[in-house]
């Protein structure tokens, strides 16, 4: 343990050479651990399989900055790991074959939707019929008045 309580290199060091750590109480060896408390996020400590904790490889804590960064970065690690389950658990339920009846009734759905579809077309395209029938008419009203105009004034500019 004198080792690890110098710098926190030889600390690291330590950590990666020696596997076996103090004995805990109950005369076991402990093991290394990452602490992710939001107390102690990412601290190595020796662990006892039976017991826990027994003492911390990293005998210096870590300043507040250290702890928010690592805390932030569990939580996007969270994140990610809840991400990748949801894709896993939706790979492995597209990638089940499908029954035929499962096959048959989403032929049914899709049918029935693009049956509705159609429908809103069909009146989509009545609708534009109608109003381009009207628009016409206004048109060609609007060229009969502005005729009808024209020759009044022509008429009316050339009795004076």
């Amino acid at each position: 343990m004198a080792k690890s309580e110098g710098s926190s290199s030889s600390a690291r060091s330590s950590y990666k050479k020696k596997v076996d750590g103090p004995l805990c109480y109950c005369n076991k060896r402990s093991t290394p651990a990452k602490a992710w408390t939001d107390d102690n996020p990412g601290r190595r400590f020796w662990c006892c399989g039976s017991h826990g904790f027994v003492d911390w490889i990293d005998k210096q804590e870590q300043n507040e900055c250290q702890k928010q960064s690592l805390l932030e970065t569990r939580g996007v690690m969270d994140r990610q790991r809840e991400e990748i389950r949801n894709l896993k658990q939706l790979l492995s339920t597209a990638s089940q074959p499908a029954t035929s009846e499962d096959s048959t009734a989403l032929l049914l759905e899709e049918g029935d939707r693009l049956a509705e579809e159609k429908k809103k077309l069909e009146i989509a395209l009545i609708t534009s019929v109608e109003k381009e029938k009207l628009l016409r008419q206004f048109i060609a009203l609007s060229m009969g008045g502005f005729a009808v105009v024209t020759v009044i004034l022509v008429i009316t500019i050339l009795k004076k």
